[in-house]
């Protein structure tokens, strides 16, 4: 898999993680937590060894929170 490919994954995965988040009206940190961790395993098999110096869930909340923005900014 080329390098583009992986991270369009990477962020395929992050747009349904956060489309998941955003289906709930109020959100609790217990419930982020469970979905994030829910996308985690099929998240962790696109990251590359530079993703590997940080935690999984952290790169995967980056990402739906960088997802976010760009959806929020086309508005």
């Amino acid at each position: 898999m080329t390098p583009q490919e992986m991270e369009n994954g990477r962020r395929a995965i992050a747009r349904e993680c956060r489309d998941k988040l955003k289906q709930l009206k109020k959100l609790s940190d217990k419930q982020s937590t469970a979905i994030l961790k829910d996308y985690l395993p099929k998240f962790q098999l696109t990251l590359t060894k530079e993703h590997k110096k940080f935690p999984p869930i952290m790169w995967l909340t980056w990402y739906v929170n960088s997802i976010d923005k760009e959806i929020n900014n086309d508005g």
